[in-house]
């Protein structure tokens, strides 16, 4: 299903900035499809080459409704403070938030998984990037999602001092 936003003026202009958001946030919403209907999971994950990569439990209520059905849709945020307005209700959300919706993969190859371990640690751990953590067993042992982006879209609300007043 293909929407257009209704508020254009949101629609955030240029794909590197939904890539800038999506490289800063640490945290995004995973939805998938269940046998019992939608799921969807707040996940880490990490924006690399154009592709959103996740980490977890080889087995398990995501990992099994994926292989049944690789579309997926991801989801990232930043929101920023309640404002007043001078228009429509009067209070209004400052945010930014993409969209994504793509097929999601299983990544086989072990050197690809290790590098994106590696990363995911870079951005959540940048301490233990050094460490010797990521040993063949960890890597075997754990499930990297590679979500193969056919589709983005970006929002933004933002408030310039013309038109909104902090609450």
């Amino acid at each position: 299903m293909k929407t257009e936003l209704r508020r254009v003026e949101r629609t955030m202009k240029t794909r590197e900035e939904m890539e800038k958001l999506l490289e800063r946030m640490p945290v995004g919403c995973l939805s998938v499809t269940t046998e019992d209907g939608p799921y969807a999971v707040a996940m880490n994950y990490l924006f690399h080459n154009g592709h959103i990569y996740l980490h977890g439990a080889k087995a398990g209520r995501k990992t099994e409704s994926l292989k049944r059905d690789p579309r997926v849709c991801f989801l990232v945020y930043e929101d920023g403070p309640q404002v007043v307005r001078d228009e429509s209700c009067g209070i209004s959300q400052i945010y930014k938030s993409v969209i994504c919706s793509g097929k999601a993969s299983l990544v086989e190859d072990t050197d690809e998984k290790k590098l994106v371990l590696k990363k995911m640690i870079g951005k959540y751990a940048p301490e233990y990037v050094s460490a010797q953590i990521i040993d063949a067993e960890n890597v075997e042992r754990t499930a990297v999602i590679k979500i193969a982006i056919e589709a983005m879209s970006g929002k933004t609300n933002e408030t310039t001092p013309t038109n909104a007043t902090l609450i």
